[in-house]
C-alpha cells in the first residue's frame, strides 16, 4: 500500500482546441535522484483535461519525495482531440507546494522535462537539447516576411501560437 500521498493539480488552457482525450502520464523527481513509479492521470467517468478545466489527481507511492525538482510529462495521441495546451502543473506534499509553469502546447509522445518553477537563463537550462529544440520549433511559428517592399518585416500567419482565447 502507498505511504506517500501526492496530489497533482494540472491546468488546462483557455485557448482554442486546448483540451485533449489523450492520455497523460506523470513522473515527480526530487532533488536527491529519487522518482516516483508512473502515473496515468485519469479520473473514471470524468472527462479529464478539457479547455480551461483545472483537474486534481491524487497519487499514492511508496517513494518518498524530499524536495520535488522536478516532473517529466506526456501523452499519447489517443482520441478525436488529442492536441493539449497546459497552463501549469501544481503538486502538493502535505504542506509544501510545488509549481511547474507550462504555457505550452505538449506534443504526442514527446516526454517534457519540467524543473521547479522553471526559471532559469536560456543558456543555464537544466535540459539544453530540449531548450534548443523548443527554440527551433518557435522559428517555424515565427518567420518573418515582408509584405510591402520598403515596409519592415512581418510574422507571416501563424496557427496554434497565435491562437487567442474567446
Amino acid at each position: 500500500m502507498p505511504n506517500f500521498q501526492y496530489t497533482v493539480y494540472v491546468k488546462t488552457g483557455d485557448k482554442k482546441f486546448a483540451g485533449t482525450d489523450a492520455n497523460v502520464y506523470i513522473i515527480l523527481y526530487d532533488s536527491g535522484g529519487n522518482k516516483t513509479q508512473e502515473f496515468h492521470l485519469d479520473k473514471f467517468f470524468r472527462d479529464d483535461f478539457e479547455r480551461g478545466q483545472l483537474d486534481d489527481f491524487h497519487l499514492g507511492d511508496e517513494v518518498d519525495l524530499n524536495n520535488i525538482s522536478e516532473l517529466e510529462l506526456w501523452r499519447d495521441d489517443y482520441g478525436f482531440g488529442d492536441e493539449w495546451y497546459v497552463d501549469y502543473i501544481q503538486v502538493h506534499k502535505n504542506e509544501e507546494i510545488y509549481s511547474f509553469p507550462m504555457f505550452k502546447w505538449i506534443k504526442a509522445h514527446h516526454h517534457y522535462l519540467i524543473p521547479h518553477l522553471d526559471t532559469s537563463l536560456p543558456q543555464f537550462h537544466a535540459h539544453q537539447e530540449q531548450r534548443e529544440l523548443e527554440l527551433l520549433e518557435k522559428q517555424t511559428y515565427y518567420q518573418l516576411c515582408q509584405k510591402v517592399p520598403g515596409c519592415s518585416m512581418q510574422c507571416q500567419f501563424l496557427l496554434k501560437v497565435s491562437s487567442l482565447s474567446s
